[in-house]
């Protein structure tokens, strides 16, 4: 036995609540003509418009993108065409969708070929 005293324990510190991360996008498969409809006046895309390309992760060439910008709440819908995300009457791809979409990549509309080749005869 030794002569020292025992040092007291001190209590465990509590554990910080874990923080809920937000929920990964969910891609919803669709009809390309029924993502045309409800694009509504956001199709075409115009030349310069922002847009965001989908990762090819993702899988999905036209439907939807559902994301959640805060834990526990209601999220919203993204009309994809071509695995992007055009100005729509959601709102504008901007950098706050592209966070919630890890992979994605935010540009602009590329204009058209001023000068496209003739086909081949």
């Amino acid at each position: 036995m030794s002569d020292e005293p025992e040092t007291p324990k001190l209590p465990d510190e509590p554990e910080a609540p874990e923080t809920p991360g937000l929920p990964e996008p969910i891609y919803l498969v669709l009809e390309r003509a029924d993502v045309v409809s409800y694009m509504g006046r956001g199709y075409p895309p115009r030349p310069g418009a922002p847009r965001l390309v989908l990762p090819p992760e993702a899988e999905l060439t036209d439907g939807a993108v559902c994301v959640y910008p805060e834990p526990g709440r209601p999220g919203y819908t993204w009309w994809v065409l071509e695995s992007t995300v055009y100005v729509q009457d959601a709102g504008t791809p901007d950098e706050a969708l592209a966070a919630l979409i890890p992979g994605s990549v935010l540009g602009s509309v590329p204009d058209p070929d001023p000068n496209p080749q003739p086909p081949l005869s």
